[in-house]
């Protein structure tokens, strides 16, 4: 089995995606909702092994697409799954050609309230991010926003690009994405403040990252720390 259940009705499946010379760790999350359909969100690439797993938890009826930068394999599962709707942030459609779609923009009203609250990172057009939160296992689900690296340094080209740029860039450990700590990338720090805060709200146990490993002990915590910075 290459699923991993982290809780209530949700599931992972770890891949990986090509990043500047390395392989960047990948992580798909899959949710069944109250309705009995499958959420998916941020998927890695499909083979048919993966998807007889996920066709055995249920119907695909949602594939998403959260951040701009996750964009490589929503064709090839909207082609898999041509029932599913696909909801994707609003830089995807200029990267990839999409038959049928729907935009997570600011006012995208909640479709998925039931399940998830939702938040949309506003005035970052770098990644136009929502984030969100599973309330029946308490996981909060993010793309790019916060990220957890190891501290392993892997062989060859790959570990150069890692000690020497990605590294110092600041991706490392539990992290808020780099480009965020850049003052140019996020045009109104109000609102972002408030992004933040109502995430803050939320009464989650686990940060479920794309990138990295799941943070489990204290996420509450080590959310907080990590985006202090952004508070007004």
């Amino acid at each position: 089995m290459s699923l991993v259940q982290l809780g209530e009705n949700i599931w992972a499946h770890e891949d990986s995606m090509p990043l500047g010379g390395i392989q960047l760790r990948l992580r798909m999350t899959i949710v069944k909702l109250s309705c009995g359909g499958l959420w998916i969100h941020s998927p890695t690439k499909p083979d048919p092994e993966l998807q007889a797993e996920i066709d055995e938890l249920g119907k695909v009826t949602f594939i998403v697409g959260a951040a701009n930068g996750h964009n490589t394999w929503l064709s090839a599962w909207q082609t898999a799954y041509p029932e599913a709707e696909l909801y994707v942030s609003g830089g995807i459609p200029n990267k990839v050609k999409l038959d049928n779609y729907m935009v997570l923009e600011k006012h995208f009203e909640n479709i998925w309230c039931d399940d998830f609250e939702r938040e949309f990172m506003p005035n970052v057009e770098l990644f136009n991010e929502s984030v969100f939160f599973h309330k029946p296992s308490r996981s909060l689900i993010v793309t790019d926003l916060i990220q957890n690296h190891s501290d392993e340094i892997p062989s060859g080209f790959a570990g150069v690009m890692t000690r020497c740029v990605f590294r110092p860039l600041g991706f490392k450990g539990a992290c808020v994405a780099p480009p965020l700590k850049l003052g140019f990338t996020i045009k109104d720090k109000l609102a972002f403040s408030v992004f933040i805060k109502n995430i803050q709200r939320w009464d989650f146990d686990k940060i479920i990252v794309t990138h990295g490993d799941v943070i489990t002990d204290d996420a509450k915590g080590v959310f907080a720390g990590l985006v202090a910075r952004f508070i007004r």
